[in-house]
């Protein structure tokens, strides 16, 4: 059994559907032995089928009817059923942990552990990929390199690799630097030389110094000659350049934002329903500010309801009056604009331009893209505006809610830094257990109808 999982940001799904024979290459040919079912990212979830695992179904708990008023993570399970009821040699999964809660994933991992065909998976949950991946498929710059292990495994080797890179790279600096200072040194030396023999010849040399004269030519000629050997050494010697690596972002809120009540956000006796579900009841809780909160929880307990309810100071939700929200959405901007990315959000925000520069670099944007048309933006590429727009807008208090579910993995671990060093209070909801673990400063569960926080 081999199970792969693709790392790239671009072309992951197109790539799937090459292998399971969606797509035709352009050049070249997959060899497919077996057959394969395939889960889609993104599909309608249909009528109920009589044809599904139920032992699975009610381990999922998926509801038996009435599947238009399905949750995300409700339809995620549902579809996962209907592919693991469907036993082929092969199988295809992208992003399966979508939408899913910790409960759902690890039920998911201990069936797909005991699936003896080959599984090929993309994924962004890094605990997913840890538990079931045994090999790594990076693509990149147009090729395919393939490594051992799980996610960890790959980050080790490549953090080898990197390493690897900066000492190559110092080794090539300092021999550049030698073989400079040597040829400097040398063409100083032939023209002090070239000079003294041409003084020489414009005076009259006696007989009995012309062996000395011959002498120090030969010399000057050797210096020139080993100037040209040290040239070519230099022209020669391949250019090792050193990783690059993401600028810290440095936020200051200006003065006008700052927070000075230690509890910016308090709940008290609040009680949260959800139509007739109780989500809550009798809860009490306070935000500390320049805290980052996770909020966690299983699907339809009442996560989003609570930000929701923060966000809008509804009832039992004690606000500072200086707080200001900026919150996490894909919908809340006009992509159609004909500004450019950098003009477009320094129209929202107060930060100067180094700084909006800086974010829009560390989530993944070259230096082009700053300066073309937002309107030309792809999906995935609009995803990460609405994030970095979250961080630049004037605010203090930063709401995300499952900030990781359609971004790829070096945007989660950029959102990450941002977080950390983002100076006001960030509250934001997560599934993905390594996300909040690298994050979060608190943790509080959403369980039994009470917020409670994880020690």
């Amino acid at each position: 059994m081999a199970n792969l999982i693709i790392k790239f940001a671009v072309g992951k799904t197109s790539l799937l559907k090459l292998i399971n024979g969606e797509f035709k290459a352009e050049k070249g040919n997959i060899q497919r032995e077996i057959d394969f079912t395939y889960y889609k990212q993104v599909e309608e979830t249909t009528q109920m089928s009589d044809n599904l695992d139920g032992e699975l179904l009610s381990r999922f708990a998926v509801p038996k009817s009435n599947n238009n008023k399905w949750s995300g993570g409700e339809a995620s399970k549902y579809r996962l059923t209907q592919v693991l009821s469907n036993y082929q040699p092969g199988l295809i999964l992208d992003e399966p942990t979508t939408h899913l809660d910790e409960k759902s994933v690890d039920l998911l991992i201990s069936e797909l552990q005991y699936y003896y065909g080959t599984l090929i998976f993309v994924s962004h949950d890094r605990y997913f990929l840890d538990k079931l991946a045994t090999k790594i498929w990076e693509v990149a710059d147009g090729t395919v390199t393939e490594y051992a292990g799980n996610y960890t495994d790959y980050l080790a080797l490549k953090k080898a690799a990197i390493t690897r890179k900066e000492h190559e790279s110092e080794n090539y600096q300092r021999e550049k630097q030698k073989l400079e200072q040597s040829l400097i040194k040398k063409k100083k030396q032939a023209t002090r030389m070239s000079k003294v023999s041409a003084n020489r010849k414009k005076r009259n040399i006696r007989p009995d110094r012309l062996s000395s004269s011959k002498q120090k030519d030969t010399i000057q000629k050797n210096v020139q000659k080993t100037a040209k050997v040290i040239e070519g050494k230099l022209s020669r010697l391949k250019e090792v350049t050193s990783p690059t690596k993401d600028k810290v972002v440095h936020f200051s809120l200006p003065k006008t934002l700052e927070l000075h009540n230690q509890f910016p956000i308090m709940g008290a006796d609040l009680n949260l329903k959800a139509g007739q579900n109780i989500l809550l009841k009798n809860t009490d809780f306070q935000f500390k500010n320049g805290e980052k909160i996770a909020i966690v929880g299983d699907n339809g307990i009442g996560k989003t309801t609570l930000l929701n309810q923060i966000v809008s100071q509804g009832e039992s939700i004690v606000l500072s009056p200086k707080v200001q929200f900026s919150k996490y959405s894909q919908t809340d901007y006009d992509l159609n604009s004909t500004s450019n990315l950098l003009q477009f959000i320094e129209k929202k925000s107060d930060f100067p331009e180094k700084i909006i520069r800086s974010v829009l670099h560390n989530l993944g944007f070259r230096y082009e893209q700053i300066t073309e048309p937002v309107k030309n933006l792809s999906g995935g590429e609009a995803t990460k505006v609405a994030l970095a727009l979250v961080f630049l807008r004037p605010a203090n208090v930063l709401i995300l809610d499952e900030p990781t579910s359609f971004i790829d993995l070096p945007t989660i671990t950029a959102l990450q830094d941002l977080i950390k060093n983002y100076p006001g209070l960030v509250i934001f909801t997560s599934h993905d257990r390594y996300f909040v673990e690298a994050t979060a400063t608190e943790v509080y569960e959403i369980d039994n109808q009470q917020l409670k926080l994880k020690k």
